[in-house]
């Protein structure tokens, strides 16, 4: 009787861990692969769906040649492939501070794929380098210049770029102490790769008698040499091939 109970027990205790990893693994479980398709999901910042994005399949081989197509409102896709070398890439629109931008946004794998299906997701990321160029980047890009008769060392310029209410993904953001060689500022005249976001921005001379402010002027509206000014990104048109900004520094 005690060896019946024993092995009842144990069968018992074999079909409870096996549910369990059944469970386990339907909630672990990457997204199938659809035969002929392109699927996927496009999230946000927080991990949220975005709704619309633009999805574009670009024959890898053949020139001009694509197909397109846009999310649901729960942020996936579903494309048909046709027979060929495929790369898939997604963007969308965001209006913000009343531009509206294009975002690039990041996919899972960058490699190319055929008619036999792929699952590719995208996420939106506010920084970071973009794939398959080693010069592009999901952040805003700052061209620096120096005012006529200004010839500090920019090396000696530290520039401080404070949000002035939420980023682009109506995150906080975070107050940015640039000089020369940081993460950001890794060319004397271009800082690179900066979160899109409203910034107030002042720029200081950084000597032996401490710190001088020295003026700045926003190049791209003109206007007067100020200590402070309020930098706002030009979203990418004809004329401007990336998200961008420009500041002249004098004193």
């Amino acid at each position: 009787m005690s060896n019946v109970n024993e092995s009842t027990f144990f069968l018992a205790a074999l079909l409870i861990s096996g549910l369990t990893a059944c469970g386990m693994s339907d909630g672990n479980s990457e997204a199938q692969v659809q035969s002929g398709y392109a699927t996927g999901k496009v999230t946000d910042t927080q991990g949220r769906p975005i709704a619309g994005a633009k999805i574009l399949l670009d024959n890898s081989v053949f020139y001009a040649s694509y197909i397109d197509g846009t999310t649901r409102d729960d942020g996936s896709y579903r494309i048909k492939v046709q027979p060929g070398a495929w790369k898939a890439d997604a963007s969308f629109r965001k209006t913000y501070n009343g531009r509206t931008y294009v975002l690039e946004l990041d996919p899972d794998n960058d490699d190319s794929f055929n008619e036999d299906g792929v699952v590719r997701d995208f996420t939106w990321k506010l920084e970071g380098r973009t794939p398959g160029n080693e010069y592009g980047y999901y952040g805003g890009f700052i061209q620096l210049s120096q005012a006529i008769g200004f010839y500090e060392d920019m090396e000696a310029i530290e520039l401080t770029l404070t949000p002035h209410g939420p980023l682009i993904d109506g995150s906080p953001g975070k107050t940015l102490r640039l000089r020369v060689g940081d993460h950001y500022w890794v060319d004397r005249y271009q800082v690179e790769d900066v979160p899109i976001g409203r910034y107030m921005v002042t720029a200081t001379l950084q000597g032996d008698d401490g710190p001088r402010p020295l003026k700045i002027q926003d190049w791209h509206a003109k206007g007067d040499f100020e200590q402070e000014f309020q930098l706002d990104f030009l979203p990418k048109s004809d004329s401007v091939l990336r998200i961008s900004a420009s500041i002249v520094i004098g004193e």
